[in-house]
């Protein structure tokens, strides 16, 4: 097949992004072409280039210099060239539909988040007749009036996560550094049980008073250390030691690559239950799903009964790319038949 992928601008795109959305289409996009798939990618300069690559965006420090003018740009341009695929793939939310509802080449459009506004509510809405497909059932279960062509997890390939079992005695809090990520949970849970924790992931400047009054105090380099955002490298040599991954996530989620990633390193994950936490997580196998900030400090008290065998093995047998290129797959061929 001739497919586009239509990527976001917010990291590169590639399995070793910094980003979710960047490391899950990164996937995506070098195993559909490991099988002999014609992908063109659009993304940032950045991005992976083992085939075509499609940028007009400098890869600079993006994330600072976004503009959502730049996102429509990107996704203008594979559609501008919509006669050369069979099917344009995209990975935008709501921007991509107003394109997919005026092009003769049929469109996927990927639902990659789990908080809508009412503005792009009202969007999804508009085009609920193009062709959706979700990161997992908890998205789908969102927005239960669009076209749904299934739900496909995001994956990953597990040879690039070492396995261990021998555990450090530190906890690890991997995301961005905001409310509703909740670093600020992460740091009271980590002093209340006098354990060590490790922050890694990045800061945005919206989140500035917040992490001022929150976060920062906290950070004393020794019991509480910051070490801002990590690469590939060092994020999975942050994981496989860890004694377990913090997740207290406020917010929906719509799926959450950091616990496929820590689970397949062998690390359970201790996380709030909104979202599709209940699609990732065995509660009490692969880890404990909990409500609020005492039962997160209790669960740390019980990682002994986690094997760190069932926690590699919840990814071996649900999230792995082959089994994400596998839905893909069967999802463009009934779209384009």
């Amino acid at each position: 097949m001739k497919i586009a992928i239509v990527s976001k601008l917010w990291e590169a795109t590639s399995p070793d992004s910094t980003g979710g959305t960047g490391a899950a289409v990164g996937y995506l996009v070098k195993e559909l072409r490991h099988r002999g798939h014609n992908v063109t990618l659009f993304a940032t300069s950045d991005s992976m280039a083992d085939g075509e690559l499609v940028s007009s965006v400098s890869s600079h420090n993006f994330r600072l210099q976004y503009s959502e003018t730049q996102e429509f740009f990107n996704i203008a341009s594979a559609f501008d060239r919509q006669r050369s695929f069979d099917i344009i793939h995209c990975h935008n939310e709501f921007k991509s539909l107003f394109f997919g509802a005026a092009s003769n080449t049929p469109s996927l459009h990927t639902v990659r988040y789990g908080e809508f506004f009412s503005d792009e509510l009202k969007v999804f809405n508009s085009f609920k007749h193009l062709n959706f497909v979700g990161i997992s059932q908890a998205v789908r279960d969102m927005l239960p009036d669009l076209n749904w062509q299934g739900v496909v997890h995001n994956g990953l390939d597990l040879k690039r996560f070492p396995y261990l079992e021998q555990k450090e005695d530190y906890l690890l809090f991997l995301a961005r550094l905001s409310p509703q990520k909740g670093p600020d949970a992460a740091i009271r849970i980590a002093k209340k049980l006098g354990k060590r924790l490790v922050l890694a992931g990045k800061r945005s400047e919206r989140d500035s008073e917040y992490l001022h009054k929150m976060v920062d105090p906290y950070i004393d380099g020794d019991r509480i250390k910051y070490l801002g955002e990590v690469d590939f490298s060092a994020k999975t040599e942050l994981l496989s030691r860890a004694a377990c991954l913090l997740h207290p996530i406020i917010c929906p989620e719509a799926f959450g690559m950091t616990i496929i990633e820590a689970m397949a390193c062998g690390t359970p994950v201790v996380s709030y239950r909104p979202g599709a936490i209940g699609e990732i997580i065995i509660d009490n196998k692969t880890g404990f799903i909990v409500d609020s900030e005492e039962e997160m400090a209790g669960a740390i008290g019980r990682l002994s009964e986690i094997k760190s065998v069932d926690c590699r093995q919840q990814v071996e047998n649900n999230f792995t790319v082959a089994r994400m290129a596998d839905g893909y797959e069967k999802i463009y061929q009934s779209i384009i038949n």
